[in-house]
């Protein structure tokens, strides 16, 4: 399976600088724009993919919709719940700023937050799972940060972090087999 992962467009939240974990935020106009943007930049690739993929949250979903259209996908974009994003729990609302030297601690734990080692878990599991039940298709996947980095990490904790940027529409190419997952092309 060839797995593309996208990072939703921007959100109120991020222009604000404020950390949205599940809060489900839309995305503002600039988010629509790099959505629609990536969608002609692939389709002027010939980019093709036989599934696309996200999150339940309404800025990833969205952000799907609108790559979906321009691609002239007609499938339903298949939705995943287990591609949502990092429960940041305490920290959800607040300053980038303030949260982030916390959630770059190495195995920071806070009652009620997702650690990293349960993000990575929950979303390698999801991708194995993704795999089974959809072969070796070519899956375009529009989740969050978080989720990028927990595959990147899953498949080499040394050379990523989740201090690592993953900006706003980036696309990541992943190749999964029965055996491992590999990046391709980052």
């Amino acid at each position: 399976m060839i797995l593309a992962m996208v990072r939703h467009g921007q959100t109120a939240y991020n222009a604000d600088g404020l950390v949205q974990g599940r809060v489900n935020i839309p995305l503002n106009d600039l988010g629509k724009t790099q959505a629609k943007q990536l969608g002609e930049a692939l389709r002027a690739q010939n980019e093709s993919f036989d599934l696309i993929a996200a999150s339940p949250l309404s800025r990833a979903l969205e952000t799907a919709f609108i790559i979906s259209k321009q691609l002239k996908m007609t499938r339903p974009i298949y939705v995943d719940h287990q591609f949502v994003e990092r429960d940041f729990y305490h920290l959800d609302g607040t300053p980038v700023e303030t949260a982030m030297p916390l959630v770059r601690i190495e195995n920071y734990k806070f009652e009620g937050y997702e650690h990293d080692q349960m993000m990575i878990q929950r979303v390698s599991k999801a991708v194995k799972h993704l795999r089974r039940i959809h072969g070796d298709k070519k899956i375009l996947l529009v989740a969050h940060s978080h989720v990028i980095k927990a595959l990147l990490r899953y498949i080499d904790p040394i050379a990523y972090s989740f201090a690592d940027l993953i900006r706003h529409v980036d696309i990541i190419y992943f190749e999964v087999t029965d055996q491992k997952i590999t990046v391709l092309k980052k």
